[in-house]
């Protein structure tokens, strides 16, 4: 699973949600929950709308994706 998708089902926020909360697209969130997109490839604009939906800031989100990736790889 990519651990974006992983993140958003931990946090129990669907992309909808986050679409909605800030105004990010629907198909951007899409892409980016893609299984073959990496993490390294993930954008500052869906690490901050995402950030802005579960109330941390995009340092923060940034960490416990790279957490979850490394933990996803073992």
């Amino acid at each position: 699973m990519n651990a974006l998708q992983e993140y958003l089902d931990q946090n129990g926020v669907t992309r909808y949600q986050v679409a909605k909360q800030t105004g990010i697209a629907n198909t951007t969130l899409a892409n980016a929950v893609k299984e073959t997109k990496p993490l390294s490839g993930q954008t500052v604009k869906v690490i901050t709308a995402v950030a802005q939906a579960v109330g941390k800031t995009p340092g923060q989100v940034l960490d416990d994706l790279i957490e979850l990736d490394e933990d996803n790889s073992k």
